[in-house]
């Protein structure tokens, strides 16, 4: 009888890139324009959408763009609706 291969995560490096479609702090702050210490204290205060992950603060594009068009006030469409 041959023994199955346990799975292993393979990649436990903190430095490696996060998952596809996870920006870090940095990426958020220019997506939106931001300074990066402002993008942090939101994710602090939860005021815009993150993960936490341990330690570390990650942030999808998409659910930062849909946050971003809730929060256009006065005329106008938001700039990600189509």
């Amino acid at each position: 009888m041959t023994e199955t291969p346990t799975p292993t995560i393979t990649n436990l490096d903190p430095a490696a890139e996060p998952p596809a479609g996870l920006i870090d702090a940095q990426a958020a702050a220019e997506l939106l324009g931001v300074p990066k210490t402002w993008v942090l204290a939101q994710a602090r205060a939860q005021r815009i959408p993150h993960l936490r992950l341990g330690r570390y603060v990650r942030f999808e594009p998409a659910e930062l763009r849909r946050w971003w068009a809730a929060q256009r006030r006065g005329p106008g469409k938001a700039p990600w609706s189509g």
